[in-house]
């Protein structure tokens, strides 16, 4: 429980507040949020790139990437504050249930414990590609500079962002002001990613661990008489329906969060793939692949936890059919009432639980349609070169 907990206050951190106090006090690092309204106000110049190099396919493709980006973090950080009750209190239900179940034993403590240490070595996975990335982009355009500056003895200014400023960026002050606000604005796309994504998968971490207990207590179920059997049941169905509303109120949160990354990442790993086929020999070359690296992991997640999710969700079936509940049962009225209730329970979860995107489903088939829909732009972008 106490991992599980820092995993949530360390994501939340990242931003400059904390959900764990209240209103008045959740501003606790107010200015760690400046690169997110940073990322806002640099957005109308990125648009400006945009529509300045909407001929040319290359710098186009480039520009829409950084414009997506900007989109997307934006989009998060909203969601984020919109959110940020809801997410309260599905922690502090989360919180309620880990302790309850981790008192009933220690095999349910070690459930808990493992689906926790899997999801910081995701958490810490995910973080590094996206810190990486990071720094790439910030990096880049000095060695790309010093590059040019070494072989042909003059750099153009170059930016993390494709920006169109009102000002002259050849001067070296304006150059250096505009690149610290670029590269302190490119934080803000970051934070909201890694925070709101580490919580998801940390919140579907649980929630399998919540159906594993289930299908263990379930499995191993035996009472001295009907009445003690359907007793234990009753808990064990409703740690599974728990589990089940847990689950509904996280896919009602991350809807649209879902929805928007999937679309905005099937756009960026098609314009990506095009400016890495393009550049892949080039020193550009290796910001790409790790940009195209970040974004691939970015939507494995969800679709990884969200076929996960519906894995462990859809066991709990099996696991009545694996049950000894025919050693529970004798003759009469009350052993007909375990047996539709064990029915009515296998029916149930033969459906499991799905994390939706309105109109799709969060599984590995989704994660493959996304790949194979960037392939199939990537040609086309190449036919327009």
């Amino acid at each position: 429980m106490d991992s599980f907990l820092q995993v949530q206050k360390s994501t939340i951190a990242l931003l400059g507040f904390d959900l764990f106090s209240e209103n008045r006090e959740m501003w606790k690092r107010p200015y760690r949020a400046m690169n997110v309204f940073s990322i806002a106000a640099i957005f109308p110049f990125i648009l400006a790139a945009v529509l300045h190099n909407w001929k040319n396919v290359l710098l186009l493709a480039d520009a829409m990437v950084a414009l997506l980006i900007t989109i997307l973090g934006l989009f998060k950080f909203s969601m984020i504050l919109y959110l940020r009750r809801d997410f309260k209190r599905l922690i502090d239900k989360f919180r309620l249930l880990m302790s309850n179940e981790a008192e009933q034993g220690e095999e349910y403590a070690e459930i808990l414990n493992a689906a926790n240490k899997q999801d910081q070595r995701m958490c810490t996975l995910f973080r590094t590609c996206f810190l990486l990335a990071w720094a790439l982009n910030s990096v880049l355009p000095l060695v790309r500079m010093g590059l040019s500056y070494w072989l042909a003895g003059h750099a153009e200014p170059e930016l993390p962002f494709p920006c169109l400023f009102p000002w002259n960026i050849h001067i070296i002050r304006n150059y250096v002001l505009s690149f610290i606000w670029s590269a302190f604005a490119s934080t803000g796309v970051v934070l909201p990613a890694v925070s709101l994504d580490t919580i998801f998968c940390s919140f579907t971490s649980n929630l399998c661990a919540f159906f594993k207990i289930a299908q263990y207590k379930v499995v191993r179920f035996k009472g001295g008489s009907l009445k003690e059997s359907q007793g234990t049941l009753n808990k064990v169905f409703a740690l599974y329906q728990t589990s089940l509303d847990m689950c509904n109120d996280l896919n009602q949160c991350y809807q649209p969060i879902i929805c928007a990354q999937f679309f905005i990442s099937s756009l960026q790993l098609c314009m990506l793939g095009y400016l890495f086929s393009i550049t892949f020999a080039q020193t550009e070359g290796v910001y790409y692949a790790s940009f195209i690296a970040t974004i691939i992991i970015q939507a494995y997640i969800y679709c990884y936890c969200g076929e996960n999710l519906k894995t462990e969700s859809a066991s709990f079936e099996w696991a009545i059919y694996d049950s000894p509940w025919h050693e529970s049962l004798g003759a009469g009225g009350a052993s007909t009432s375990i047996c539709r209730s064990l029915l009515i329970s296998m029916m149930r979860a033969h459906r499991g639980f799905r994390i939706t995107g309105y109109f799709f489903e969060a599984n590995m088939e989704a994660f493959s349609s996304i790949v194979r829909t960037a392939m199939s732009y990537i040609t086309m972008l190449r036919s327009f070169s």
